[in-house]
């Protein structure tokens, strides 16, 4: 498998170590260097290429785990390479019109794009169920220091539509953008978001209302090396890369 990664951060490297014994190479963009300098000395099948080398490059999967502001960058030139990519700032499609200019250009390619499930899960239930939901709520708690206040006692900072949420807190709520678009609505999905001195990780609940019942999941995640990215993210793109390659496919 060969493999472009849109970011050298940590998600990269926890990728890496997780699939290195499938990958014959990994090329690697960053704007910053010293981040894929890093990379490259701990894998030896990394090697750094420019996005426009991209367009010559045989690779399997472009993987994103840049950020946000990247994916809206360079997202819509990924596609016009003809290339398959892995999306893990989902935040980029609360963005109306480039959600809108994304969705046409890839509609008229060949590719695919995965939107993985990162911090989350059952994302499966809600793709099998989106045409019959009424309504998700997303409640996460977070410590108040990683929102950048001090706060003796919780406090509901916000609560409003998962645009909304990705408008105020753009590094925080990619979870409510991934809830949209499974759910296939944006205003379908409500966020809460608490500021608790009492926890130390960062806490969602997702609780589901359809025709076909009612569901609820709490994921206490841990963080990775980078505090501000979950564990579990990295290895959501893990799963699914595994799953591609497997005939034996569990799960949405």
């Amino acid at each position: 498998m060969n493999i472009f990664f849109l970011g050298a951060g940590n998600s990269a490297r926890i990728i890496l170590e997780e699939i290195d014994d499938v990958i014959e190479k990994a090329y690697v963009f960053d704007k910053n260097k010293e981040q894929v300098k890093k990379l490259k000395e701990l894998f030896n099948k990394v090697e750094y290429a420019e996005i426009k080398d991209l367009k010559y490059l045989n690779v399997d999967y472009v993987i994103e785990v840049a950020s946000v502001e990247a994916l809206k960058e360079y997202g819509l030139k990924i596609i016009d390479m003809n290339k398959n990519l892995i999306v893990l700032s989902t935040g980029a499609f609360a963005d109306k019109i480039f959600r809108y200019n994304f969705v046409k250009k890839l509609n008229s390619s060949n590719n695919k794009v995965y939107v993985v499930s990162g911090a989350i899960g059952g994302i499966d239930l809600i793709n099998a169920i989106y045409d019959k939901l009424d309504e998700i709520i997303l409640t996460t708690r977070k410590p108040p220091k990683s929102l950048g206040l001090d706060l003796l006692s919780e406090e509901i900072i916000f609560e409003g539509t998962s645009i909304e949420a990705i408008e105020r807190f753009p590094k925080n709520v990619n979870v409510a953008v991934t809830l949209s678009l499974a759910a296939r609505n944006f205003e379908k999905v409500r966020v809460r978001i608490i500021a608790d001195p009492k926890v130390e990780r960062n806490i969602h609940i997702v609780e589901i209302k359809s025709k076909v019942g009612n569901y609820k999941f709490e994921f206490e995640n841990y963080p990775s090396k980078n505090p501000k990215t979950s564990y579990l993210a990295p290895l959501s793109i893990v799963g699914l890369l595994k799953n591609l390659k497997t005939n034996f496919k569990i799960g949405g």
